[in-house]
């Protein structure tokens, strides 16, 4: 993984990318966001972010999560769905103070295995 901390938005409505780059960018970490269908297009490096925020609510968002083993990933959806224990779960609609906190949390642990 990279150095700096990387966090990756996969089918998050335009908005969530934006506050994330506005708080966590002047921190040093970088954010970017893709759609799940561009995700087996996404260069090597950039399959390891330190976090993966996944919207469930898009098509095919559970095969996408499947593909970011050694990242943290935060579901984000309208139903509560089953999450492995190094995954977080916010219910739709969440509030961006609490993303961001998750964020923070998982940026602080060592990369899941």
């Amino acid at each position: 993984m990279n150095s700096a901390p990387h966090v990756l938005v996969i089918d998050g409505i335009s908005d969530t990318e934006a506050v994330l780059k506005a708080v966590l960018g002047p921190r040093g970490t970088n954010v970017e966001r893709t759609r799940s269908a561009q995700v087996s297009r996404l260069p090597v490096e950039e399959k390891s972010p330190h976090v993966v925020v996944i919207d469930l609510d898009e098509e095919s968002a559970a095969a996408t999560a499947s593909c970011f083993g050694e990242s943290h990933r935060i579901l984000i959806g309208s139903v509560k769905t089953a999450v492995e224990e190094r995954d977080r779960f916010l219910a739709k609609p969440f509030q961006y103070p609490e993303l961001l906190q998750t964020i923070e949390d998982l940026l602080a642990l060592p990369p899941a295995a």
